[in-house]
């Protein structure tokens, strides 16, 4: 019982901590004409912002990083260049991505609804590993930690919405280790050193 209420406590405050610590970046998509969009990024708090898009295979065909923090960006883009067909187009503040899919057509650029996605929360403290998720997309996640020899410890973590879990690594050794949650999408990656 107690175990069960100690989890509940550190999931409300790993919720919590992800709440108040995501950023919360705002893009815009406007198309101009038929070849031209302008996209406009803005950030409550001044950060980095990477940008990419990509094909819906996964071929990137643009990637930008901004150089200093700021909390907007703004540029005109000409798809020209660009086949007629499905695009992604990510933006990355932190941990907090925000996905808008698009359609070059030869008469116009018909852009999707904005999805916004969070890195998982992991901690590590006092022998105890924590982490939670929200898992919009709902994806079958796999955890798996990782020393110096190769694969340790695998579990499978299930596809709901939200994912906390917290694991006892007071058996393990003195160590670098690499904790990994995987789907068939996405890989997490956080490095643990006990």
């Amino acid at each position: 019982m107690k175990t069960s209420k100690f989890l509940c406590t550190v999931t409300a405050v790993a919720i919590v901590a992800i709440a108040t610590a995501v950023e919360r970046p705002k893009m815009d998509v406007i198309p101009l004409n038929a070849n031209q969009a302008r996209i406009s990024v803005t950030n409550e708090n001044p950060a980095i912002f990477e940008m990419s898009i990509e094909t819906q295979g996964g071929e990137m065909v643009y990637y930008k990083q901004t150089t200093s923090s700021s909390t907007e960006y703004q540029k005109i883009f000409d798809f020209a260049e660009l086949e007629n067909g499905k695009y992604v187009l990510n933006l990355k503040v932190n941990d907090t991505k925000v996905i808008r899919d698009f359609e070059v057509r030869n008469d116009k650029i018909v852009v999707g609804d904005s999805k916004l996605r969070i890195d998982p929360y992991f901690l590590y403290k006092d022998n105890q590993l924590k982490f939670s998720y929200l898992n919009f997309d709902q994806e079958h996640y796999t955890m798996y930690i990782f020393n110096n020899e190769g694969l340790f410890f695998s579990k499978r973590m299930g596809k709901d919405f939200s994912m906390q879990k917290g694991f006892d690594l007071s058996g393990l050794g003195e160590g670098d280790y690499k904790v990994v949650l995987s789907s068939l999408n996405n890989e997490y990656v956080y490095r643990l050193v006990k």
